[in-house]
């Protein structure tokens, strides 16, 4: 099954990823999501039944690029407790092999640990062996994070002429210290999912060319509009240097993982959560929706969440499979660890919602009640629409377990408006 547009009609993908809510919260009555539920819903479609694949934060980031299933390590963020605190680190998959029963376990490697050898593939690694420009579209893949190489020293990578530093991560082997924000840097490692794979962070030149900051707004004031900087914004010019596939993070206060944050928001406070999240969202998304790709009618964007409530949320869609390293993928040996289990063991990281903007297919205002994706679908998707057909786990291009029989998928019940003028009959 494919998903349901001809591939390449989507030229561009730009998924943005957002931290930590359950459906409800974010989308239910009362939400604090203010400009997400009433301007952004409203010109795109609410796909209620979307769920995250893991909890925590990591294995989820992990499963959107590569299908691969967490493990104890990589649904811990890579970090262990001790007596000492919360100690990050950045350690290879061992033993990293792929497991012998590939019909239970498609494409999954066996081991615990967070960086995966070079032999397990990305949709990044996909797009760069790709024959062709699209519609002259230069870029392969990009992965923005913000704040990433504010302190060099804390975040690691090469220095970035636009600012910042490039595919920042600790070496192999070493301690991460990106896992609490510092006030002028926000950066988390564990967001960043390109750099927890050998295959692309082994390509120095690639990951420093694509795995990029995200650049910086400065709001606008007395009417005036808001500004830009960075690599966001000059890529986003035009639409032959929009990348093909795009992933987004805000730092540790704007994806509203931080509650109170060290830093400031986008607008200068120190709200977090969804207040947060919902004021990047505010000052990002008209560059994005106003930008050349966009306004042609061949992008598709993406805002999601990592992860449900942990604790209160650990459901499933789509017949999640474990990996073989992780029988209960909805529980957290990192919260374990802090005595927070949830009852009973959970199959998933819970219902989070997504919203899709693609007015050139979807019926601007949809709600979508009836299909069921997680994130795995969700790259299965992906590979589809950018015309990813051969290779992969399968042979038809999906990758790990959106390579698993039977997983749907964005259908027409997501694409509602092709063949154009379906949504008319």
């Amino acid at each position: 099954m494919r998903a349901a547009l001809p591939a390449n009609s989507v030229r561009h993908i730009i998924v943005i990823e957002l931290e930590n809510e359950s459906f409800s919260s974010t989308f239910g009555p009362g939400s604090p999501a203010v400009y997400l539920n009433h301007t952004l819903v409203p010109q795109g479609e609410l796909i209620e039944h979307y769920y995250a694949t893991g909890h925590v934060s990591l294995d989820n980031y992990i499963a959107q690029i590569s299908g691969q299933a967490p493990n104890p390590l990589s649904s811990s963020d890579c970090a262990t407790v001790s007596k000492a605190g919360l100690n990050g680190m950045f350690v290879n998959v061992v033993p990293g092999t792929l497991d012998p029963d590939q019909v239970t376990f498609p494409g999954q490697v066996d081991g615990t640990g967070c960086v995966y050898p070079s032999s397990v593939s990305t949709i990044p690694n996909q797009l760069d062996a790709v024959k062709g420009n699209p519609g002259g579209v230069k870029v392969p893949w990009r992965v923005y994070e913000e704040d990433m190489g504010n302190v060099p020293a804390r975040d690691g990578g090469t220095p970035d002429p636009l600012g910042g530093t490039d595919c920042a991560h600790p070496p192999v082997g070493g301690s991460d210290p990106t896992n609490t924000a510092v006030a002028d840097d926000q950066y988390a490692t564990r967001h960043n999912p390109a750099v927890y794979f050998h295959s692309i962070i082994d390509n120095t030149a690639g990951c420093d060319a694509n795995d990029v900051p995200l650049g910086t707004v400065t709001v606008g004031t007395n009417g005036a509009p808001d500004t830009y900087q960075g690599h966001l914004v000059q890529d986003l010019a035009q639409e032959s240097t929009t990348p093909r596939f795009a992933f987004i993070t805000p730092n540790l206060c704007n994806d509203g993982h931080d509650a109170t944050c060290t830093g400031p928001n986008t607008e200068g406070g120190h709200v977090g959560g969804l207040v947060g999240a919902d004021l990047w969202l505010k000052h990002w998304m008209p560059l994005i929706l106003g930008s050349p790709a966009y306004r042609s009618g061949h992008t598709l964007v993406v805002i999601t969440f990592d992860e449900g409530n942990p604790v209160a949320d650990t459901t499933s869609c789509c017949n999640e499979r474990p990996g073989p390293a992780q029988p209960f993928p909805g529980v957290s040996p990192l919260l374990q660890a802090f005595g927070v289990t949830p009852a009973p063991p959970g199959t998933g990281g819970g219902q989070v919602g997504a919203v899709l903007l693609a007015p050139r297919y979807i019926v601007p205002g949809t709600v979508n009640t009836t299909g069921s994706y997680n994130h795995y679908s969700a790259l299965r998707s992906y590979e589809d629409l950018l015309g990813i057909w051969r290779g992969g786990t399968d042979g038809f291009g999906h990758l790990g377990f959106a390579a698993q029989p039977g997983l749907m998928p964005f259908g027409h019940d997501v694409f509602n408006n092709w063949p154009p003028g379906r949504s008319n009959r």
